[in-house]
């Protein structure tokens, strides 16, 4: 069989060549359908395009949303620059900021379509709503208003009150008054009403929505609205922070104010205007490098510009494909199209490198092209598809819709640079390649750079294993540090300005990332019940003193009660405390709603069946909410177990970015042991088909899995987190590192085939193949390290561990998988030879 695809791949430099022009024909015309394919991208990152229209995570955050709306909202923070937010000057600069902001009405009348028109509301110390009582009287009044106060006295008051209120403290004001905070609601990610449909209740839910044990039957559907999520476009959210940013230059309070933004809108705006920016300087060094690497390694600018024109046709067909199918991209088509530039350049190098081998023996290009072809074609066309498994290996295990079509849609890229090579590369290397090389001055051949290695490998090659071993024992200590946390704003430099708002934020104010439950007991006035309450104030105070270091502040329905309560009692502090009966329940609830229906909607749903709980908790890691939102649904079950006969239908949503990435991250941490044993297995069938040898397959495997091992070894040692860059490194380079072992072991082959021993057989596979093997190293490696140019840690530590893998790939190929060789020839040829010495003892 390998006999049949050596002669193809040998016979199709001379078939291409003599249809060359219907071939170049062919290439026009695909260059003109994928170009206009790649006009067709489009790029979604919402909920719906991650997790899918059907998953439980989007349809608990949707249902979420329709009941007390988005929280994709702007928080600005000012730092009082004389370091009092309740001066005269800085409380002027805070209405004048608050004004110019809260004006967005009057620039959507001039111009409907200006990006101030996804605000909905601008909230701070200004206009921030304050219960007060006069008599028997509740009312509702702005905490600052349209003035501040004239005098010292009255502004010292007003801080008082400001610090004395759980509402408005660490939310609005920080504790030593310096800091304040303006939270801009947005319409960002809100829901939109579609027609009705039949449905499944969404209580059946089993991610995010604890499985209660005395939920319904939710085996019939029933009739109900149906919602879906408004499109996320990333340059709204651009312009609308270049507005906002606008409206704070325009309120001129620089002089008085330090300003610092933050929220999900900030975030994209930094990924647009830092991040996004920086790819096109990472992509210009990554060809830059690529193209003095060849420079170096070819001597010849044939060598140059062939690679690369296979490089922007691979990343063009593949980008037109995209385009055709119509399936979205996401944030990850930056480093896919990375990696495809990357990948597809290996192919070409090994050609050319072994084209160049075959000229040095002094044939002429048409043989020299059979012949590189044949030897070469067939490894190249095997390394493609281990490859293809490694990335798709992300599509079966498929950890989120962007990952598995990010997998996929690299197999695409990497099988049309495959099919771009063997196709063109002929009609390049025919037209126009480097020339024979000269041979060396001194001994008149070509240097043999393998030497050096074939005489460590020959002399010590039982020291080189043990030392492998050793290295993979130390390293695999670090595999117990390893842990799975992710931190986005963490994931920063420390310098960028994102990162140093957030810390500003987490240190003084609130904190920066949000945590919502919402409580739902599916029946009508439910939260008239005082019992109801109570346990939703346990549940509350229960999560905000055992997670102390991660929860800032909450709000829920409990707080305004116990507020209102005490405000009836001449503001006694004693009675800072939930109402005992349901008729004084509803009496608050009542006069809370009457007076203030808008604030009341924003905590408690319009049939008073549905509660929500807010919580602002510090930017942290993953695996930190995680066991948050673990031990909250553990608690909720504890809580309102008496209640289970009474609401019966009564059940807890998670909801909130935090909720939605974590479960992201945890979903990807879990599917990369499928991932990666999914690519394992299926390499292993592959090599196994190649070698048609259990020895060989198993050796490919192991110098290809030792790469894997010690990188993550290091990983742990030096304290990486895997996170959703770093965990899927170890399928990706799986298939990426055993191309180099199928190069060496397929040659190898070859050469036994000639020859029974050993020795020979590994020096000579050596010779050919390791100068090919170093290049496609160096520049699968330097390329990748381009990305260390980026502003987000994971992007850099996707690059430099990905680099270290690949190169101690080709360490373990050059060293390990000779040394084995030679080793167990060494220990084979004994024992042949102690046998035929007793056979003949036997005989005679």
């Amino acid at each position: 069989m390998k006999n049949i695809f050596e002669q193809l791949f040998a016979a199709l430099p001379g078939a291409i060549w003599k249809f060359r022009w219907l071939v170049l024909l062919c290439y026009g015309l695909l260059v003109a359908v994928c170009f206009v394919g790649a006009g067709k991208v489009e790029k979604d990152d919402s909920l719906k395009a991650w997790f899918g229209k059907d998953s439980d995570i989007f349809k608990n955050q949707r249902k979420f949303d329709t009941t007390f709306g988005s929280n994709e909202d702007v928080y600005i923070v000012v730092e009082a620059k004389d370091g009092d937010i309740f001066t005269a000057e800085s409380l002027s600069a805070l209405l004048a900021l608050h004004n110019e902001l809260a004006a967005y009405g009057v620039d959507i009348q001039n111009n409907p379509d200006t990006p101030l028109r996804h605000t909905r509301e601008v909230i701070s110390l200004v206009n921030v709503q304050v219960t007060e009582v006069e008599g028997n009287n509740l009312f509702v009044r702005e905490f600052i208003g349209p003035t501040i106060p004239a005098s010292a006295e009255k502004r010292a008051a007003l801080k008082a009150s400001a610090l004395e209120n759980p509402e408005l403290r660490l939310a609005f004001i920080s504790d030593n008054a310096k800091y304040a905070a303006i939270s801009i609601k947005t319409d960002f990610g809100e829901t939109l009403k579609a027609k009705s449909a039949g449905e499944h209740n969404l209580a059946g839910s089993d991610e995010l929505m604890l499985d209660m044990a005395w939920e319904v039957d939710e085996s019939s559907p029933s009739a109900e609205e149906t919602f879906e999520e408004a499109e996320k476009d990333y340059d709204e959210y651009y312009k609308y922070m270049e507005s906002i940013r606008a409206k704070v230059k325009a309120a001129g309070v620089d002089d008085a104010f330090n300003v610092y933004y933050a929220g999900l809108p900030e975030i994209i705006y930094f990924q647009m205007d830092v991040l996004d920016a920086e790819m096109p300087v990472i992509f210009s060094g990554l060809f830059l490098l690529i193209f003095i690497l060849l420079l170096v390694v070819f001597r010849h600018m044939a060598g140059v510009v062939w690679p690369i024109v296979i490089v922007v046709l691979s990343v063009l067909f593949t980008v037109g494909f995209i385009g055709w199918s119509g399936v979205p991209s996401s944030s990850l088509s930056d480093p896919m199209i990375l990696l495809i530039v990357l990948i597809s350049v290996a192919d070409a190098v090994h050609l050319i490198s072994t084209f160049n081998f075959q000229r040095k023996e002094g044939e002429q290009k048409p043989v020299a092209l059979s012949n590189a072809f044949r030897k070469a074609g067939l490894s190249c066309f095997f390394t493609t598809i281990t490859t293809v498994v490694g990335f798709g290996s992300l599509w079966i295990a498929k950890p989120s819709v962007p990952i598995a079509n990010f997998g996929f849609f690299c197999a695409v890229g990497i099988l049309c640079a495959f099919f771009v090579t063997i196709t063109l590369l002929p009609l390049m290397l025919r037209c126009w390649a480097p020339g024979a090389p000269k041979l060396d001055s001194v001994n008149g051949a070509q240097r043999d750079f393998s030497a050096p290695v074939f005489r460590l490998v020959d002399s010590h090659p039982g020291k080189i294993i043990a030392g492998f071993a050793i290295g993979c024992v130390l390293f695999g200590v670090g595999f117990v540090h390893l842990k799975v946390d992710t931190n986005v704003i963490e994931g920063y430099k420390p310098d960028s300005y994102i990162r140093k708002a957030f810390d500003v934020a987490d240190q003084n104010m609130g904190g920066t990332q949000n945590i919502d439950f919402m409580i739902d007991l599916n029946e009508e006035n439910a939260l008239y019940d005082a019992d109801v309450l109570l346990r939703i104030d346990e549940f509350q105070r229960k999560i905000e003193s055992e997670f102390p270091d991660l929860v800032v502040t909450g709000i829920s329905i409990a707080d305004v009660m116990k507020r209102v309560n005490q405000q009836l009692h001449s503001d006694d502090p004693a009675h800072y405390a939930m109402p005992e009966t349901s008729g004084e329940v509803s009496q608050l609830l009542f006069l809370f709603n009457n007076v203030s229906p808008e604030e009341r909607r924003k905590l408690v749903s319009d049939e008073f069946d549905a509660t929500r709980i807010a919580f602002m908790v510090r930017n942290a890691g993953s695996t930190a909410y995680v066991d948050l939102i673990a031990e909250s649904n553990r608690w909720f079950a504890e809580t309102f177990s008496p209640l289970a006969q009474t609401y019966p239908e009564m059940e807890l949503v998670n909801a909130g970015g935090v909720v939605t990435f974590m479960h992201l991250f945890d979903r990807i941490a879990h599917s990369q042991l499928t991932s990666f044993l999914t690519t394992l297995g299926m390499v292993a069938i592959m090599l196994l088909f190649v070698f048609r040898s259990f020895y060989l397959s198993v050796l490919a495997l192991v110098s290809s899995v030792v790469p894997i091992g010690l990188t993550f070894g290091a990983m742990g040692w030096l304290g990486i987190d895997l996170n959703q860059f770093t965990m899927i490194v170890a399928p990706i380079i799986l298939g990426i590192a055993v191309d180099d072992s199928i190069h060496l072991i397929n040659k190898l082959r070859m050469c036994l085939s000639k020859t029974s021993d050993m020795h020979i057989a590994v020096r000579e596979a050596l010779r050919e193949v390791i100068q090919p093997l170093a290049f496609t190293s160096i520049v699968l490696s330097g390329g990748l390290l381009t990305m260390m140019y980026s502003s987000d840690a994971s992007f850099q530590a996707f690059g430099y561990l990905s680099a270290l893998a690949i190169l101690s790939a080709f360490v373990a190929d050059v060293l390990l998988i000779p040394s084995i060789c030679l080793y167990v020839a060494r220990y084979k040829k004994p024992v042949a030879q102690t046998q035929a010495t007793s056979a003949q003892a036997v005989s005679h």
